[in-house]
């Protein structure tokens, strides 16, 4: 007796552990299967589109934090009295001429319509938002050159110009370009599979 309680105990668990692989096989996500050749032919195809696309929006981003940057060592250095006010001037005339440069070229850098549907619409979500900075960066730029104005400028003392030209930065400054949703999305969508 004690002998068939042990064979039927060694049974019962043998057939569980067949029963479980079995089952953990069966109910695997469909993510483990081999990515097909269409769908990894697809995706680096869309990589190589995207990938031309970003290369040059990269270079226009580059270009927008240049131009903050350079604003904010402007007023930063007139603020220690190292510039005058003319210099500011100058200085924020020519930054405002680089700032509509750069919004016009984005402007002139739509998405690719070769993306698909869905790919086209995060890019193009992307470019939107990097405009709307851009063009935010362009009118706080403008404001500053109009505040820093010699012809123009109301307060008398360098300190009160200083105070003024800062106001107007932290009044006028752009949000923060935040694009990480979009980001994050196009790399989840442009990787290949792991198994691929």
């Amino acid at each position: 007796m004690p002998n068939k309680k042990v064979f039927y105990g060694f049974c019962l668990t043998l057939a569980l552990s067949i029963f479980a692989i079995a089952r953990s096989v069966l109910l695997s996500p469909a993510g483990d299967a081999p990515a097909d050749e269409s769908a990894i032919r697809h995706i680096t195809a869309q990589q190589q589109i995207f990938d031309g696309w970003y290369t040059d929006y990269k270079k226009q981003l580059d270009v927008l934090d240049y131009n903050w940057a350079q604003c904010q060592a402007i007023v930063s250095d007139y603020h220690n009295d190292n510039i005058s006010i003319n210099t500011v001037y100058t200085r924020l005339t020519l930054l405002e001429h680089q700032a509509q440069q750069a919004d016009e070229s984005l402007q002139k850098l739509p998405p690719p319509i070769s993306l698909d549907d869905t790919n086209y619409d995060l890019t193009t979500l992307l470019l939107h938002k990097t405009q709307s900075y851009a063009n935010a960066q362009l009118e706080t730029i403008r404001a500053l050159r109009t505040a820093a104005d010699p012809a123009n400028i109301k307060a008398e003392t360098h300190e009160e110009q200083s105070r003024q030209l800062r106001e107007t930065m932290l009044r006028k400054a752009p949000d923060c370009l935040f694009t990480a949703p979009e980001t994050s999305s196009l790399r989840s969508r442009l990787t290949l599979p792991e198994n691929s």
